[in-house]
């Protein structure tokens, strides 16, 4: 055989075995990178950076400012406590609010409500209006604005995420063979479970604060203001009426404090007579017959 006969035998074996060497290092990449999504190496983390992500979905896309959380407090100072209250009332009624607390206090020389209310939040604005102009003087005030559109963005994200992955770690949970394999998918399942519902417990959240805001309302009436105005003698007389009772309940109060002295002092006041007997005996001389 010819130099060139040989030479191009040669050339065809090498390429033949590169050919066979490549395509069995083939299967076994897919083979090892299969057993490796079995083995749960941790290679796949339960939420990739932010980088790795896909773009959020066109119902994710919102504006800036289009989640919004208005929160506020007011106190007024009114003439009647219970007038007050009921035109609260009828101003809820009217735009649809609900009271989430009401609570009543009377100490001192005042009586008052504190209110916390849920408004519609598109109503908010009208409703604080209303208030001021007609329920009374008001003490103070402060309204607030949170824009949690990003936050709330973010977390829909991140649920959609976890979604996809609990879908693949059930696929794979399903190509599991072994026990240990099993148990390692079903604990990766467990803790994603919990942050999907952690995410949709805090967009329920949101969503509520977004929808309805609160205001804090506080509404005082001070129930001496017209004695100290104008004080007329029947008033005087029953404040004076009054006085005496407490100044007698006072002394009362004041006795029980020294029931040891008093103790003391009817023990001595009984035995003074034989105390006193015997020191007159004492000193009294003998008579003589």
């Amino acid at each position: 055989m010819s130099k060139i006969g040989i030479t191009l035998l040669s050339c065809l074996l090498i390429t033949s075995c590169q050919n066979q060497y490549s395509e069995s290092d083939s299967t076994m990449g897919k083979y090892q990178n299969h057993e490796g999504a079995l083995q749960l190496d941790d290679e796949i983390e339960i939420e990739p950076p932010r980088t790795n992500e896909p773009p959020p979905p066109p119902e994710f896309i919102l504006e800036k400012g289009s989640k919004i959380i208005k929160n506020g407090y007011a106190k007024f100072e009114v003439h009647k406590l219970d007038v007050a209250k009921k035109e609260v009332d009828t101003i809820l009624r009217r735009y649809s609010g609900y009271y989430e607390n009401e609570q009543y206090n009377s100490y001192g020389n005042r009586v008052s409500y504190s209110l916390l209310i849920r408004i519609p939040s598109a109503k908010f604005d009208t409703l604080i209006n209303t208030v001021e102009q007609g329920l009374g003087k008001l003490i103070s005030k402060n309204i607030t604005a949170k824009d949690v559109t990003e936050e709330y963005v973010d977390l829909n994200i991140r649920l959609d995420n976890n979604l996809a992955y609990l879908n693949q770690y059930k696929e794979i949970l399903g190509k599991a063979k072994s026990v240990k394999e099993i148990i390692e998918v079903q604990e990766k399942i467990r803790r994603i479970e919990e942050e999907i519902e952690s995410k949709k417990g805090r967009i329920k959240y949101l969503d509520d604060k977004v929808k309805y805001s609160t205001l804090t309302l506080e509404i005082t009436e001070l129930i001496t203001t017209e004695i100290s105005e104008t004080p007329r003698f029947g008033r005087r007389l029953i404040n004076a009426f009054n006085n005496g009772v407490q100044s007698f309940l006072s002394f009362i109060v004041g006795l029980v404090n020294l029931w040891p002295y008093l103790i003391l002092f009817v023990l001595l006041f009984l035995v003074r007579k034989p105390i006193l007997n015997k020191i007159r005996r004492k000193n009294t001389p003998p008579h003589k017959g």
